[in-house]
């Protein structure tokens, strides 16, 4: 009963916190990009179903989503469903940096913006460029966080300054 209780304080503070600030993220993400995205799993009635199950149930195993792997376990092959590890859609990140983006990157990078933002090392982030360094996390990292300034922060402070003028 103690563990059931846990399970259930679990999954409400998830509900109220934690995916209301996710859904917020894909929100905006997926209309930065104009693109209109769905969580079918997210219907009501399913959640509502799923909610009002005990956690023993949806927890069967020691593992999540019990319920979901059985309804999905003729449909997906045999080898995802039974994955133990979450993997989200692998990007291939060297051919990226490497082929024909990596110009496209090196700009936004090292662009007048980005240098004046200051939020990384000029020098450090030069070096991720070269072919000796193994392209990877780090400049994905920050290709993602300068992109998301100039789609999220410039792109607000300029409508800002064209009010104002």
């Amino acid at each position: 009963l103690c563990l059931n209780h846990l399970l259930n304080k679990m999954t409400r503070f998830d509900m109220q916190t934690l995916l209301p600030a996710l859904l917020h993220v894909e929100d905006r993400t997926s209309m930065a990009v104009s693109l209109e995205s769905r969580v079918p799993l997210l219907d009501r009635r399913i959640v509502e179903l799923v909610a009002s199950m005990p956690p023993m149930v949806k927890y069967e195993g020691g593992r999540s989503k019990h319920i979901f792997r059985q309804v999905v376990r003729h449909i997906v092959p045999h080898d995802i469903y039974n994955r133990t590890d979450k993997m989200g859609f692998p990007v291939p990140l060297n051919e990226w940096f490497t082929g024909p983006l990596k110009d496209f990157i090196r700009d936004i990078l090292l662009s007048k913006d980005a240098k004046e933002r200051g939020i990384f090392e000029r020098k450090g982030l030069s070096k991720l460029f070269e072919p000796e360094h193994p392209y990877g996390r780090a400049l994905w990292g920050a290709l993602n966080l300068e992109l998301w300034f100039q789609t999220f922060i410039d792109r607000g402070q300029h409508a800002q300054e064209k009010v104002l003028k």
